[in-house]
């Protein structure tokens, strides 16, 4: 049975994700899409906007919101990886970009089925 007391990404990553494919989501998509309240998502949109990676613009009755990459792949690094090293690294997993060069330092192993 799996361990489900971790998860690989943050709930900031997930927003950021749901954000990009559904740039008009309301805050209850997002939260929903994410798997928390309104208010945490509310805090989490907030916290990105002060970063200056994600930016809000009302459209009638509705944000849309856009991310901005290049502030996002600058923001910072996680240990000795950024950002753009650690989605190049996923990326190379899934098989999405055949032959992708993982970051530096980067191993991947796989267990004979």
């Amino acid at each position: 049975m799996p361990n489900h007391r971790w998860g690989l990404l943050t709930n900031h990553a997930l927003v950021l994700i749901h954000v990009i494919e559904h740039p008009r989501s309301t805050l209850r998509d997002i939260a929903d899409a994410v798997g928390i309240t309104d208010r945490a998502a509310l805090s989490l949109l907030r916290a990105l906007e002060e970063d200056d990676i994600v930016s809000r613009r009302r459209d009638g009755r509705r944000n849309e919101y856009t991310v901005n990459v290049d502030k996002l792949m600058a923001h910072r690094t996680h240990g000795k990886y950024s950002i753009a090293q650690i989605a190049n690294g996923l990326f190379a997993l899934s098989g999405q970009i055949p032959g992708a060069d993982l970051p530096p330092g980067m191993q991947l192993t796989r267990t004979e089925a």
